[in-house]
């Protein structure tokens, strides 16, 4: 019985219930008691890849930072850049402005244009201006200066009977008018550089004429190295840049200039006419400067300064000639030599060295009170402290130049002027020919020498004189030129003359070029005076080159006060 009722009872326990089980509230049982596989209690395998949580709270809250700190560093970094850029610019701006001062009259953006420009057009690390860019940025300029709502506020238009576009300028201040004359002055000189420029419709740049390919123009020239390949003439446009005789005449008709300025320009219109072959106008265009230079300093029944029919300074008259009349004479005077009317020219340069031999070459004294103003502004900008408060202040725009109206001072500047009338004089006489063709070689060495002489002078002078270096380098450099010219062909007809056996000796000025058995013995006389031309020209390329010596910084000062 035993047996029995322990296998009813198994039997029992392992049969199924018959009623439902209930979801919610029975737990069946666990078939299995495994550990839990958790990730924090699981054992890895080396068989089994390991699982790893990635974003945990502490990571979310490091990428948060560093986020942050980028953001933060990003925004640092891009702010000192503009910072250091921003300072560039005001140093280079400043920079400009000390070289090429603006008036302080016009707004900002007008003072950089102008800045930009004259920068462009004087940068020395390039062979060709970019005188595209330059005429773009004083068109713009004169734009601003013209704006009545802008700069342009007070100026008056001149009405139909003159060219278009021309103002008024009489009520604007003096800096104001003399920078705009510049402005205008420069852009009409920028004009002759594009005149005829076209624009490449697909690369939208512009170019000369003379480089475009294409039908009319079967041979173009070359373009610079670095520049964009040659354009197409079917591709190619007008630019649209104005002619410079539009910038002229309405430079020439705009009311408020001096005549001085009025004079520059008219001597500036003759010399572009010339070059374009444009004769008969650019004869009355220097004959209109002339005519200014006279009307300005002459009195009404006084001596007449010049002779109206050849040109020729008066002796009779009661002044001196003023400094714009020796200008304008000597430019009108270089025009006829130019156009092969010596006879004429001559007369007109005798009569003006003259007029410059005659002059004094003491400067105009002073009041008391101007001499100590300028003793006292001298020291002043001589010290350290000065220096120091000059770093954050403006330059001052320059004090307007001289008129014209008085006669010139016979200072460095007057007398390489001086020797450049030598120089004229000399080779007008060479071209006569004959006998003339000595006295012209003597008036040559005459030229160089007196050049030569004040070149030494003004480079051993402490004082800022650009204007006499630049004179006294033109006329000397010049002057060799012509010398060298002058005695080549000579000594290649005293050549030409031995060969047939036709050599003659001659003397020259005192004998000091005398021809005999020295002469022989050289190669002929010709040939010696080569050998000195070559000598001095040798001797003058030290001087000829423009070293200026570096300018004192604030350091220096400090040092030497």
């Amino acid at each position: 019985m035993r047996p029995r009722l322990l296998r009813r009872f198994l039997l029992r326990q392992l049969k199924t219930p018959d009623k439902p089980t209930r979801t919610f509230t029975h737990n069946s049982p666990a078939l299995y008691n495994a550990r839990p596989q958790l990730p924090f209690l699981y054992i890895p395998s080396r068989f089994q890849r390991q699982q790893w949580r990635y974003l945990t709270t502490e990571r979310k809250i490091w990428l948060r930072r560093e986020a942050i700190l980028s953001v933060k560093y990003t925004a640092y970094f891009w702010a000192i850049l503009a910072c250091i850029a921003s300072a560039a610019f005001a140093v280079q701006q400043e920079f400009l402005e000390r070289q090429f001062p603006t008036p302080h009259e016009w707004s900002f953006r007008t003072r950089m244009l102008k800045r930009g420009a004259e920068a462009e057009k004087n940068r020395p690390d390039v062979v060709t201006e970019n005188w595209a860019l330059v005429s773009q940025m004083l068109k713009d300029t004169i734009s601003r200066l013209e704006d009545p709502t802008g700069d342009g506020e007070g100026l008056k238009d001149m009405g139909p009977e003159s060219p278009a576009g021309t103002k008024d300028v009489s009520a604007m201040p003096e800096a104001w008018r003399r920078g705009y004359y510049e402005a205008l002055l420069t852009y009409a000189r920028a004009s002759e550089h594009v005149q005829g420029w076209v624009l490449d419709k697909t690369r939208k740049t512009v170019f000369p004429p003379d480089v475009v390919r294409g039908p009319s123009n079967p041979f173009p020239k070359p373009i610079p190295p670095g520049a964009m390949s040659a354009p197409r003439e079917e591709d190619c446009v007008s630019a649209g840049f104005p002619s410079p005789d539009e910038c002229y005449l309405k430079l020439l008709s705009t009311e408020g200039f001096t005549s001085k300025q009025r004079m520059d320009a008219a001597l500036a219109y003759a010399n572009w006419l010339e070059y374009k072959g444009v004769i008969g106008p650019a004869a009355i265009m220097y004959e209109d400067a002339v005519n200014l230079a006279v009307e300005e300093i002459y009195t009404p029944g006084a001596s007449p300064l010049i002779d109206p029919h050849t040109a020729v300074l008066s002796d009779k008259a009661d002044r001196e000639p003023s400094a714009n009349l020796i200008t304008s004479l000597t430019a009108l005077a270089t025009f006829k030599a130019r156009r092969g009317d010596e006879s004429a020219a001559l007369p007109i340069l005798v009569s003006l060295l003259k007029a410059r031999r005659s002059m004094s070459s003491e400067p105009p004294q002073k009041s008391p009170d101007e001499e100590l103003a300028a003793l006292l502004d001298g020291s002043k900008k001589n010290g350290p402290l000065q220096t120091v408060l000059n770093l954050f202040k403006p330059p001052p725009y320059p004090p307007p130049p001289s008129d014209g109206t008085s006669p010139p001072i016979r200072d460095s500047k007057g007398l390489c002027e001086e020797a450049a009338l030598d120089l004229h004089i000399g080779e007008i006489m060479y071209v006569l020919k004959g006998s003339a063709r000595e006295d012209g070689l003597a008036w040559t060495r005459e030229g160089v020498d007196l050049a030569e002489e004040e070149l030494h002078k003004v480079l051993q002078d402490d004082k800022d004189n650009r204007e006499a270096k630049k004179a006294c380098r033109e006329c000397l450099a010049s002057g060799l030129d012509n010398w060298a010219a002058m005695v080549n062909r000579m000594v290649q007809e005293e050549e030409a003359a031995k060969s047939k056996g036709e050599t003659k000796s001659s003397a020259g000025w005192f004998g000091l070029w005398s021809g005999g058995k020295v002469a022989e013995e050289g190669g002929g006389r010709w040939a010696a005076e080569e050998k000195v031309v070559i000598e001095r020209t040798v001797r003058a390329k030290q001087i000829l080159e423009d070293l200026e010596k570096p300018n004192a910084g604030l350091m220096t000062s400090l040092l030497r006060a």
